[in-house]
């Protein structure tokens, strides 16, 4: 058994940076609207398949899952905010909001990688420094 290539060490990392920033963003909602009628989320929905140009499926929007929770289905909220269905496949790396956050990720995980390498090399730097006569 190999390795893992630093590709999928890579993806692997972004994938798990990205549904960990996803999840607080869906917990961030929750706090924040927790307090809300039914209207207002409704209100919220519409709101979001506006500026979509389509209905949105629950992981496109932030607030999707607890939504979802709160009427039962995603069906249900769609009907109760007179919605049709998602005309687009539910394809969670296509949509804008993975996208962005993926991105967003990826500049944050090259800034550690580049820190982390800053840190190694001032490290040796000091050791090397030690090592050398007076």
């Amino acid at each position: 058994m190999g390795y893992p290539g630093r590709n999928n060490i890579y993806e692997a990392a972004i994938k798990r940076m990205v549904t960990q920033a996803l999840e607080a963003q869906e917990q961030d909602f929750l706090v924040a609207h927790a307090a809300d009628t039914d209207e207002q989320l409704l209100t919220y929905l519409r709101q979001c398949a506006t500026a979509l140009g389509h209905t949105p499926w629950p992981r496109e929007i932030a607030g999707g899952s607890y939504i979802e929770q709160r009427f039962g289905t995603w069906k249900a909220a769609l009907l109760k905010a007179k919605l049709p269905r998602p005309s687009i496949p539910d394809n969670l790396s296509g949509f804008a909001r993975i996208q962005e956050e993926r991105a967003k990720q990826e500049v944050l995980y090259r800034q550690k990688k580049a820190a982390k390498k800053l840190r190694a090399q001032q490290r040796q730097a000091q050791q090397t420094q030690k090592k050398q006569p007076v």
